[in-house]
């Protein structure tokens, strides 16, 4: 991963095409039975992660995507791997989704190619939307459920338009459900609002990890 401050264009640039081949050339393999079904979904999940952490790059050094495909005149390489991500995720969401969660779940698939463009964005929105959260529990602790229901809400909301981070949304939804009961909306959580509080912080770590995010 490009992490140098002294890397050339020309580093970035074979980078960049290094992780879009790397798809590619899976993809390839594995139409024509070199490569079975395991290695090929590790594989892209692989460089998928790596092309998170290149965009991130990109953001920090504000280089535009856009314009870098275009020098290199890598841009329909470019989208070609972006398509394969969304056929493997859209298989992987289908052989998971239960009938509840199966529109959602069409939906990241649908919005994957711009969600990979828009990452960086993305993730300041889903940091944004983590520590509101904590902060109006602190101050508000659970006598405010409205408030308290829209920004769970938008924190789910924002980490379904981030590929990868389903277990972590889980896990937020859970907490959710023990804030407000779905059997009777609004009922207070026997938990303090402090113990709720260090349950989404660790999620909150747990994504920052994820992403090799500064703390």
């Amino acid at each position: 991963m490009v992490a140098d401050n002294s890397s050339s264009n020309k580093d970035i640039e074979s980078e960049l095409y290094a992780l879009i081949h790397t798809i590619l050339n899976a993809y390839e393999k594995f139409e024509e039975g070199i490569i079975n079904n395991n290695f090929f979904r590790r594989t892209v999940k692989n460089a998928i992660n790596e092309l998170v952490q290149f965009n991130f790059y990109l953001n920090e050094k504000k280089i535009e995507l856009s314009l870098l495909l275009k020098k290199m005149n890598f841009t329909e390489h470019y989208y070609n791997a972006i398509g394969i991500i969304n056929k493997l995720s859209s298989l992987e969401f289908s052989l998971n989704a239960d009938e509840n969660d199966i529109q959602d779940r069409q939906i990241v698939s649908e919005n994957m190619s711009s969600t990979v463009l828009e990452l960086p964005g993305i993730t300041l929105e889903i940091t944004s939307s983590f520590i509101t959260l904590m902060d109006a529990l602190k101050l508000k602790g659970l006598q405010e459920n409205e408030l308290i229901n829209n920004l769970f809400t938008e924190l789910i909301k924002n980490m379904k338009r981030f590929p990868g981070l389903e277990n972590l949304r889980d896990e937020i939804k859970k907490i959710y459900k023990v804030v407000f009961s779905e059997s009777n909306y609004g009922e207070r959580s026997k938990k303090s609002s402090e113990e709720i509080v260090d349950e989404i912080y660790q999620i909150f770590k747990k994504f920052q990890s994820k992403l090799n995010l500064k703390a």
